[in-house]
């Protein structure tokens, strides 16, 4: 697992991946661009007043671009359907990541409570 303690850092680490693949200058790369765009606007805004605001959405693009290193190693997706499957599924990650079932109840916690 990678630890990260800085915005940079975050970013850098998905950009590496991306840079590496043969997906460096398609839909996804504009896709992953527009995310980390939006994650830097988010971030920039927060504050006490924005957070429960805020925090939903930057969940949800942690997912998306979670979701998308994840799938962009199968050559068998084109970009737009990689991009299709994130914007569909993104809002489960979490928890199935946490061993949630869709039909589940999960906890009342901020890491379910995506946008």
């Amino acid at each position: 697992m990678t630890v990260f303690t800085s915005k940079k850092e975050y970013i850098e680490k998905f950009q590496e991946k991306l840079a590496g693949s043969l997906r460096a200058n398609g839909a996804l790369a504009h896709y992953v661009a527009k995310q980390l765009d939006q994650l830097n606007c988010l971030v920039q805004d927060i504050s006490q007043d924005t957070f429960w605001e805020r925090i939903p959405v930057i969940l949800g693009i942690d997912a998306k671009l979670v979701l998308i290193t994840d799938l962009m190693r199968f050559d068998d997706f084109t970009d737009e359907e990689i991009i299709r499957i994130v914007e569909q599924d993104y809002h489960y990650y979490f928890k199935e990541l946490c061993g949630y079932t869709l039909g589940m109840e999960a906890k009342h916690s901020l890491i379910f409570n995506i946008k």
